[in-house]
């Protein structure tokens, strides 16, 4: 995506600012790269192309994709989660509000102007050699409305890790699950607040799929050493 050395500072980060996401959106357009989106309860990956973005009448535009049955799966959803992946790059973004449109003579639809996006570099993400000895137990969003359990395969003091859940979950960028409880072997269980990064599709240890996702940290609290310790001499 970008590839000035001042566009590579601003990555790696959720963008909130409408001047930020114009940036990269308008890129992606004027590169017409492909978007995909896993749409729950469809075994199909909707796959087109972004085609228009307006951040003046707030709406994006993408391509129909190739098979009826995914387009009309997607129109049925309330929002959508977009993954792009143009060159070493990752980027996400939820649209809301999909509705069949007819842009410059072609059928198409039209989504809300996404209010969040993340840019990362896929060589950041958690590489997908998934195994199942390594991992921590955690009850994330334990404190808020909907717990789930889920797994944790890499943990740093920067504060960037993996979690692993259930195909059925889906983690916006930006969102936050409020008291998540990580479990240690021997140790007391440390809550702390997650915010996603980003999400992808991955192989779970049974072979099923999942979800993996980035979060990091927010306000972490100093038991949270003790347990990245405990974790490295494992």
């Amino acid at each position: 995506m970008p590839t000035t050395e001042k566009a590579a500072t601003t990555s790696d980060h959720l963008l909130r600012s409408t001047r930020e996401i114009k940036r990269v959106l308008d890129a992606l357009v004027a590169r017409r790269e492909l978007v995909t989106a896993v749409l729950p309860g469809s075994s199909d990956l909707f796959t087109a192309q972004i085609i228009g973005a307006d951040e003046r009448w707030g709406f994006i535009i993408v391509s129909m994709a190739a098979d009826e049955s995914t387009n009309n799966a997607l129109l049925a959803r309330a929002n959508v989660t977009f993954v792009s992946r143009p060159r070493e790059w990752h980027i996400e973004f939820v649209a809301a509000g999909p509705s069949e449109v007819v842009h410059n003579g072609i059928s198409a639809i039209r989504l809300r102007y996404p209010d969040v996006l993340a840019v990362l570099q896929r060589r950041q993400h958690y590489r997908h050699e998934v195994t199942s000895a390594a991992l921590l137990r955690c009850v994330a969003d334990a404190g808020g409305i909907m717990p789930f359990d889920a797994k944790i395969r890499e943990i740093s003091f920067g504060g960037i890790s993996a979690l692993f859940y259930s195909a059925d979950i889906t983690l916006e960028p930006g969102t936050v699950l409020v008291g998540s409880r990580i479990e240690v072997p021997g140790l007391d269980p440390v809550t702390v607040d997650l915010e996603v990064r980003y999400s992808e599709v991955v192989t779970m240890p049974d072979g099923s799929r999942g979800h993996a996702s980035g979060f990091r940290f927010i306000n972490p609290p100093d038991d949270l050493n003790t347990l990245i310790d405990a974790v490295d001499k494992r």
